[in-house]
């Protein structure tokens, strides 16, 4: 998309409209909110105006609080914000009736930006621009920006935001990335705020990080070269994910999948290796009928309703992990505790302990 069509397509509807709502999908993650804050800048930039925006869910994985607040990112909750007074709705890394974003009844987007498979839902939308290719939805943001040449000398703040956008959601530019994330990360590294990026990548963690990792490891399965674990105490939706991101790493594990109940949902996180396994493919298929899912070729996502899904079968937990079993773990494959009980370490008192 060039500049003459980035500003008769994007821009020019939105000349008189005083009130522009830009929504992330719920409990975003540092594209979504990248995307939602580079959009922003630029409709403030070339327009004038400044738009809102709006997420549902929480902001919950500690390094996406740190970017919100190092980056001075003003967002509010979705129950903060009514849809209908807003006469131009955009959602950016995600699209109508998928799940992960909340819109009241009959309300629909003038503006889809997103890198998802394209939703029939989506068509309906003024502007849309989904580019399924492409590793995040911040890089196509990166992409208006230089196209509109819109300086970022002064407003390095965006800058960051969209490298951590595009690092992130493609794990520094080795998960589904492709040329045009690597030319957008190239335009944006001069710009970047070095230190204030260390601090959102590296922040501290709480005591009860590391609780909730001591549980995931214990009811890790390993069945071959896949590997299955419930989260039993979910602070946040983005816990799933991030404890499947490390998972994954595991030598010789090709599938990961984290779940876990939050809320009156259940909610799960897949991980693969290979490229040609279509991870959001699986993710539809194994919640068909109780649930929604999607995703990427190596990461995807899902989430079931636990009281509807009652309605329909007696246990969506169970059917859920049947199904990822039988697409994903090797025939006769039999489980085997990640970190056996009977290994348990003793722990010793230090020798400073002790009294003399």
């Amino acid at each position: 998309m060039n500049k003459q069509e980035i500003e008769e397509k994007l821009l020019a509807p939105l000349k008189g409209k005083r009130k522009i709502l830009i929504m992330t999908h719920e409990n975003p993650d540092p594209d979504s909110i990248a995307s939602a804050f580079g959009l922003k800048y630029i409709i403030k930039k070339t327009l004038g105006i400044t738009p809102v925006i709006s997420y549902g869910g929480i902001i919950g994985r500690v390094e996406n609080q740190s970017m919100v607040k190092i980056l001075r990112i003003d967002m509010l909750p979705a129950s903060e914000v009514n849809v209908r007074s807003y006469s131009v709705v955009a959602l950016v890394d995600c699209q109508p009736h998928t799940g992960n974003v909340i819109l009241p009844p009959g309300a629909s987007p003038s503006i889809v930006i997103d890198h998802h498979p394209m939703r029939k839902s989506s068509e309906k939308a003024e502007f849309v621009d989904i580019r399924k290719g492409i590793g995040s939805t911040s890089t196509i943001i990166t992409q208006y920006i230089r196209h509109l040449n819109l300086p970022l000398e002064k407003d390095r703040e965006v800058a960051t935001a969209l490298f951590y956008g595009i690092k992130s959601d493609t794990r520094d530019l080795g998960r589904q990335s492709t040329d045009a994330d690597i030319r957008a990360s190239v335009y944006l590294y001069p710009f970047v705020l070095q230190k204030k990026l260390a601090r959102i990548e590296h922040p501290e963690r709480s005591r009860e990080y590391y609780i909730k990792l001591y549980s995931v490891l214990g009811n890790a399965r390993v069945y071959d070269d896949v590997i299955l674990s419930r989260v039993d105490l979910i602070g946040w939706p983005e816990m799933i994910g991030e404890f499947a991101d490390e998972l994954i790493q595991l030598e010789g594990i090709k599938w990961c999948m984290c779940y876990g109940r939050h809320n009156g949902s259940l909610i799960f996180s897949i991980r693969t290796t290979k490229t040609s396994y279509m991870a959001g493919v699986l993710a539809h298929k194994i919640c068909h009928g109780i649930g929604k899912g999607g995703g990427h070729e190596t990461y995807a996502a899902g989430k079931i309703d636990l009281a509807q899904a009652l309605k329909k079968v007696k246990d969506p937990e169970d059917i859920l992990l049947k199904r990822f079993l039988k697409e994903v773990c090797p025939k006769n494959a039999e489980p085997t505790m990640l970190i056996p009980t009977k290994d348990k370490v003793e722990i010793r008192p230090l020798s400073s302990d002790v009294n003399p």
